[in-house]
């Protein structure tokens, strides 16, 4: 049975689109992915577009039986199609694989039909997706169809009639080339198990201009684009828009339904005809005017919600809808109101920032109903709309923009008085940034749109006015400006008047974003711009100290997570904890107990200076960037980065370290600035995460260079510990000058017993060794071990490196039996002095493993490397360098043992976690793949 199924048919249809799904599909599951279905979007951004899914007999051993019905399924869908109108006006089908030769059949039979001549005429354009038209592609499209529908019967049925499909698609071409008709084909990326059944060969039609588009999906997800940005719908978007365009300029001219938003006004009022008991009012019937933005997208699950919390049965339902300015609360009202009004009396709208605004509105609200003359007083007007919504029921009062509960008092007070005798409830719904106060009121907090849904508000934003709008980057511009619907909204509307791509868009974010944030198209209300819109709530705020003061530090910061006590939010500081309340209480932030989170685009705002905003002066953006800056290096002040008792707070710090060097430029660098990169660039250098630390240090020592002297302490320090990270990462041709000009230059500034000077004698010896030259690294190790116990003592952290490497660079060369005897006692010591579970005392424990095996003592080898190995994992994590050092030295000893079958999967396993981790190139991952190559070749 063949059904047409309407999908959209608005009141002045101009183009007809057509779904016709392929083998083992249906009129909707053919083209859903998940919630997703994209017939339905078209309808929605294409004005005066009706879209219908026809849904048929599409077994393979119904549709592909021996009599090969196609003519008479083309004939029979004609019909079914005729009878809702279609084929009267510009025509559009969308095809599925063999609902694609399905079109032909019906355009052929059509054309040769008297009866469904208008048909054939009317057509315009087909969308192939996953079509076979070349005849010496017909066998494997049939091939692979039997593999993937696993039936014999269906692929030998469909080979004895390939002759006839072949004739089809000959004619379709020359038909195409006749009568000019659009054609946007589509093939396969991705095989279906294992079988690419339409490839780019096989979806060639040979019609000029349509050349077949790969997609990234395979034979059945194709045809369900999950998002408005994906290839297919942009390009079919594009194709219907063009054909939409063309059908207005040539047809009799005609009304399109357009989506309108009436101008805001402060209140509104509906009238829904349904019986009820009015009393002594008649209810003017004036149309609602629409509130918030006219495209609305999502928001399911709260609109569920809400409902929940508007059924109550209370003689005055109250719920408040409450979130950050922008994030849609306004527009999830009104679409509650337009896609609800059926159930109300009365739909009554009041702009309720200020209690002026709320007398006002409710005193419109008199005037609309009739209760009093128009030039009544103000005050008598108020006073007689809050006594009719306390003895009439049914109807629906929005208070948009609430700024307090105290706003509304007198209000909410009088309503709660409502009648018991009054015919049904009242219903209050309230859009507000205030999340406390409530008291009465079911609070529902509304946050940003998920990603599908905001980039799915970006699209149908710009196509509005934009319909074949290139929408490169909407993925990373959404993220960018953290799924918030109203910038959004926003940027969709600058995009599609400025003719911008959404990557464009975001680069000018980036760079300059005074400009962007304030930049709207033509239509978008002036007051309704992101900085204004948050302009307002700290307005109402200063009265608090210190909140702008914390949002301008917090927005230098990691958006998630930033500790409380970077804020010096302690219980010395009371009024910080108000503030940071306050903040909350507005939706600013999201406060918990131990950390404050803040949207990512408020802090973009209020990092960004703006001399006519009084929260945004640019001195006051400077001073918070340097308390922010001060706040972090001060929590790492006295924490010796090599102790793992100290990595829990560096973690802490590390994201909000890295968020305020990508928005701060190198010049505003202070002092502090430098010291705070030199510790995290260290901590990071010495967790193996070489090329952050690489930026830190690099940058630490660039900003160094620029407030003092190259001779300067602090520039020394910063390029020993930038050559520190060049020789971890291994490239030595870099480390080595640059410690040997640290060592010439502060040996001559410093004098030659600083510590800073062994520092450096032994950084450079290890560079040598590093680098295979052990002639200059011996005797440099000899003479610093010398120095480090004269000047530190036997028991210092720098004496212990520098026998420790002195013990590696005895085993380089040979000598054993130097190296063991000091690997021994360096060991001891590590642990007396350090504990066993720092990182020295694992790299100790693992050199003194190797010297015992290269003694060929592999079972004290292997013993030691498997209880470094656990511990590692334990302390240090499965990512750490010395990780990867002591597995891959446990397989190492295992091979040498004979072992192979442990030995291989542990190199194995070693190899992939250090190309993830350190990469490819990395001289350690070039080692491991070396000892792995060797295992298995063996």
């Amino acid at each position: 049975m063949t059904e047409v199924f309407s999908l959209v048919v608005p009141d002045v249809p101009v183009v007809d689109v057509v779904f016709l799904h392929g083998l083992g599909g249906d009129a909707r599951t053919t083209w859903q992915a998940g919630e997703a279905f994209w017939p339905l979007w078209l309808g929605q951004d294409v004005a005066g577009v009706a879209v219908w899914s026809v849904g048929y007999a599409a077994s393979p051993s119904g549709w592909l039986g021996r009599a090969m019905p196609l003519q008479d399924r083309a004939v029979n869908v004609l019909a079914a199609l005729r009878s809702r109108g279609v084929g009267e006006r510009p025509l559009v089908l969308v095809t599925h694989s063999m609902g694609g030769l399905a079109a032909k059949q019906m355009l052929r039979h059509a054309d040769s039909s008297p009866t469904y001549a208008s048909f054939a005429a009317a057509a315009r354009g087909v969308v192939f997706l996953a079509t076979p038209h070349s005849g010496a592609s017909l066998a494997t499209f049939l091939t692979g169809l039997k593999v993937v529908l696993r039936t014999t019967a269906a692929g030998k049925d469909l080979q004895r009639n390939a002759a006839l499909l072949r004739d089809l698609n000959v004619w379709y071409r020359n038909w195409a080339s006749k009568t000019g008709i659009g054609n946007l084909v589509f093939f396969e990326a991705y095989p279906t198990l294992g079988v690419r059944i339409v490839d780019a060969a096989s979806a060639d039609p040979a019609i000029v201009g349509a050349d077949p588009i790969a997609v990234d999906a395979d034979h059945f997800t194709i045809c369900k684009p999950d998002r408005r940005s994906t290839l297919v719908y942009g390009q079919v978007h594009q194709f219907l828009t063009s054909i939409r365009h063309a059908a207005t300029a040539t047809e009799p001219a005609t009304t399109p339904l357009p989506v309108t938003t009436p101008a805001q006004t402060t209140s509104t009022v509906r009238h829904v005809d349904r019986p009820v008991d009015r009393g002594a009012y008649d209810m003017p019937a004036t149309g609602v005017a629409s509130m918030g933005s006219e495209v609305f997208v999502g928001r399911g699950e709260e609109l569920r919600r809400l409902d929940a919390a508007l059924s109550g049965s209370s003689r005055v339902v109250m719920a408040a809808v409450h979130g950050l300015g922008g994030v849609g609360k306004t527009a999830l009202a009104a679409h509650y109101t337009r896609t609800r009004a059926d159930r109300y009396t009365l739909v009554w709208w009041i702009t309720a920032d200020t209690s002026a605004s709320i007398d006002a509105g409710l005193a419109d609200l008199a005037t609309a109903l009739g209760l009093v003359i128009t030039d009544a007083a103000q005050d008598t007007r108020t006073r007689t709309a809050i006594t009719w919504l306390t003895t009439q029921g049914g109807w629906l009062l929005v208070l948009d923009n609430l700024t307090s509960p105290a706003n509304a008092h007198p209000l909410l007070s009088r309503l709660n008085q409502h009648s018991s005798s009054a015919p049904d409830r009242g219903t209050v719904l309230v859009t507000t940034r205030r999340s406390t106060g409530w008291r009465g009121f079911t609070t529902l907090p509304i946050d940003v749109l998920p990603p599908r849904d905001a980039e799915d508000l970006l699209t149908r934003t710009i196509y509005t006015d934009w319909p074949d709008a290139d929408l490169t980057g909407t993925t990373e511009l959404c993220a960018a400006l953290g799924e918030l619907p109203l910038a959004i909204e926003q940027a969709g509307a600058y995009i599609a008047q400025t003719r911008l791509t959404p990557a464009a868009y975001l680069d000018r974010l980036t760079h300059q974003p005074a400009h962007t944030l304030t930049a709207h198209g033509e239509d978008h209300p002036t007051h309704r711009t992101i900085g204004q819109v948050w302009r307002l709530t700290l307005d109402h705020l200063a009265t608090t100290p210190h909140t702008g003061r914390l949002l301008r530090q917090l927005a230098w910061y990691a958006p998630d997570d930033i500790p409380r006590w970077l804020l010096n939010d302690t219980p010395d500081h009371p009024e910080v904890a108000d503030a940071l309340g306050r903040l909350a209480a507005y939706s600013m932030i999201t406060l918990t107990t131990a950390t404050v989170s803040v949207h990512r685009l408020v802090q973009t705002v209020a990092r960004t200076p703006d001399p006519d905003d009084p929260h945004r002066r640019p001195h006051d953006i400077t001073t918070a960037l340097h308390t922010a800056t001060t706040a972090l290096s001060g929590s790492l002040s006295g924490l010796d980065a090599s102790f793992p008792s100290s990595w829990p707070r560096y973690r802490a710090v590390l994201p909000h370290t890295q968020a305020l060097v990508d928005h701060s430029s190198p010049d505003t660098d202070t002092d502090t600035t430098c010291q705070l990169l030199n510790d995290v660039g260290c901590f990071l250098r010495d967790q193996g995460t070489l090329a952050a630390a690489t930026m830190l240090l690099a940058r630490a020592l660039d900003s160094t260079q620029r407030l003092h002297s190259p001779d300067h302490p602090d520039t020394l320090a910063s390029r020993n510990n930038l050559a520190g990270a060049y020789q971890l990462a291994g490239d030595l041709h870099r480390a080595i000058p640059l410690y040997e000009t640290t060592l010439d230059d502060r040996t001559r500034v410093l004098g030659p017993d600083d510590p800073h000077i062994l520092v450096s004698r032994n950084n450079l010896a290890y560079a040598y060794w590093s680098a295979g030259d052990l002639d200059r690294a011996i005797p440099l190790y000899e003479t610093t071990l010398t120095d480090n116990e004269r000047v530190f003592g036997t028991d210092h952290f720098m004496t212990l490196t520098s026998r420790n490497n002195l013990a590696i660079a005895y085993q380089s060369a040979g000598d054993l039996d130097r190296a063991i005897p000091l690997y021994e006692t360096t060991l001891d010591d590590r642990m007396r002095v350090l504990g066993s579970d720092h990182p020295m005392t694992f790299a100790s424990r693992n050199n003194l493993a190797g010297a015992y095996q290269l003694a060929g003592d592999v079972d004290r080898a292997i013993s030691l490397y498997q209880a470094i190995f656990a511990d590692s994992q334990r302390v240090l994590g499965t990512d750490h360098p010395m990780t990867f050092t002591s597995r891959n030295n446990l397989a190492s000893a295992y091979q040498s043992a004979g072992d192979r079958d442990r030995a291989i999967p542990l190199y194995e396993a070693t190899l992939t976690h250090s190309e993830r981790v350190l990469g490819p190139e990395h001289p350690t991952t070039q080692t491991i793949r070396n000892n792995l190559n060797n295992a298995s070749n063996k």
